[in-house]
């Protein structure tokens, strides 16, 4: 399997789907609906998914294509197969908050082995293959070398449920970061945070409850580029588990300090 030529094409796919998502963005003639109780979903959404689906099944015909809007919860029983998200930022995109994402990673088993982020909205396209290194528009990017937690600027998001279960349990380790760091971002897109950390624009990131598209081609930036992708309590990190926190390595243990103390049992 070529890697290479694999990339240069999911590369050109996005660089085409940015066509639809730009049609929609300025003009807001696209409808909206709800999957969970108040998560949205627009017809933008699964417009890009389909593309997506479509062609990369043209590409490589016997993957598997797990994607967010026809997900239906089924065994993955492939070795190889690929995770797509077509849109992460709906409430942005719906909202014309120019932080949105497509995220696309191919998988071998449960391990990233190419992955591609990009902002339609900016053209920043940010890309890895496995001990390949990490790229953003074909410049090399590395993490960053901050070491002092009180220097560091983070991120992260909050679940769905938060709303449902209770806000201000969600909000202490924020609360706690934000205590101890420069500063805690949250704009709203997994997938941008994970390729920020990568850049060393963000020196760490956690959040609960993501699904495996939010984090997969994620996950493969930030380690390529020198960073450390690990759980809650800094155990190895795969896009099915339940909890996330990638880092300029540097920082992660201070990282795990605090997010090993707040594992979200009552999101369960």
């Amino acid at each position: 399997m070529n890697l290479e030529e694999i990339l240069k094409e999911v590369l050109f796919l996005v660089k085409i789907a940015r066509k639809i998502l730009i049609k929609f963005f300025y003009c807001r003639d696209f409808k909206i609906y709800i999957k969970k109780e108040i998560e949205p979903v627009t017809d933008v959404d699964l417009e890009i998914e389909n593309f997506l689906r479509e062609n990369l099944r043209k590409l490589i015909p016997d993957f598997n294509i797990i994607g967010e809007e026809n997900f239906k919860n089924e065994e993955i029983t492939e070795k190889y197969y690929w995770l797509i998200d077509p849109l992460d930022g709906t409430v942005n995109f719906i909202h014309r908050v120019p932080w949105v994402s497509i995220s696309i990673a191919l998988m071998d088993e449960k391990n990233p082995i190419l992955g591609v982020i990009y902002n339609p909205l900016n053209k920043e396209c940010f890309y890895a293959i496995k001990n390949k290194g990490a790229y953003l528009n074909g410049l090399l990017i590395k993490v960053s070398e901050r070491k002092k937690i009180e220097e560091a600027l983070l991120c992260t998001s909050f679940p769905g449920d938060c709303k449902k279960k209770g806000f201000e349990k969600c909000f202490s380790l924020f609360k706690e970061f934000n205590l101890i760091s420069q500063g805690v971002r949250r704009f709203g897109s997994a997938a941008l945070d994970l390729a920020y950390v990568a850049f060393g624009r963000y020196d760490g990131f956690w959040e609960p409850y993501l699904k495996p598209w939010d984090t997969a081609a994620g996950m493969l930036l930030v380690k390529e580029a020198g960073g450390l992708v690990t759980d809650y309590f800094g155990n190895p990190y795969n896009p099915f588990l339940n909890t996330i926190v990638a880092s300029n390595r540097l920082l992660h243990q201070k990282l795990i300090k605090y997010t090993s103390k707040y594992y979200p049992k009552f999101l369960k």
